[in-house]
C-alpha cells in the first residue's frame, strides 16, 4: 500500500461506501469503513427497519447474512487499496468459507456491529484469505475465515 498521511487517510475515510465496493443500493450493507491499514480494514453497520434483509419477525436480520457483512468489508478494503494507487475498484468474489461460527441467531434491531477483516494472505492470481470477525459492544457475534478472489480482467472472467 502507498504510503499514507493522515490527510489522505481522512479523505478516505469520508468516502461512501458504495464508492469502495463494485455494488450498488440497496445491497451494499456496511455503513461505513471506520479504519484501515495495509491488511486489515474496520467496518460498521447499524440494523435498521430499512436494511436489507431486515425481517420483522425476528426484529432483526438472519446470522446467514454475516458471511455477505464480512465479504463486503473486505471488497472495502480492495477499494481502499485501488482508491490509493488511483484505479478502478477490483471485482470480487466469495469462493468459500471455513470455520464459520455464528454466536447469535440474529442482528437485532438498532444495534451497531463493527466487522474486522485481516488478510492472511494474497497471491498474484488474486486468491485470497481472510480472517474475518463481527462484534457488538465488544461481544463476538461471529467469525470465519473467507476465502476469495479479485481480479480486475473482465474478460478473465467471461472466458
Amino acid at each position: 500500500m502507498p504510503e499514507l498521511n493522515s490527510t489522505r487517510k481522512k479523505s478516505i475515510l469520508s468516502v461512501p461506501v458504495s464508492e469502495l465496493v463494485p455494488h450498488s443500493d440497496p445491497m451494499v450493507l456496511i455503513d461505513q469503513v471506520i479504519d484501515f491499514e495495509a491488511d486489515k480494514l474496520s467496518a460498521q453497520f447499524t440494523i435498521q427497519p430499512n436494511s436489507r434483509f431486515y425481517d420483522d419477525s425476528i426484529e432483526g436480520v438472519d446470522n446467514v447474512v454475516a458471511i455477505e457483512y464480512m465479504a463486503q468489508s473486505i471488497a472495502a478494503l480492495a477499494g481502499v487499496r485501488s482508491r490509493l494507487k488511483q484505479e478502478a475498484v477490483k471485482l470480487g468474489f466469495l469462493l468459500g468459507t471455513r470455520k464459520m461460527e455464528l454466536h447469535r441467531a440474529c442482528f437485532s434491531l438498532g444495534e451497531t456491529y463493527q466487522v474486522e477483516v485481516e488478510e492472511l494472505y494474497m497471491d498474484d492470481s488474486g486468491l485470497g484469505s481472510f480472517h474475518c470477525s463481527i462484534s457488538c459492544e465488544g461481544h463476538l457475534v461471529a467469525e470465519a475465515k473467507l476465502s476469495v478472489f479479485e481480479t480486475n480482467d473482465q474478460n478473465q472472467l467471461l472466458n
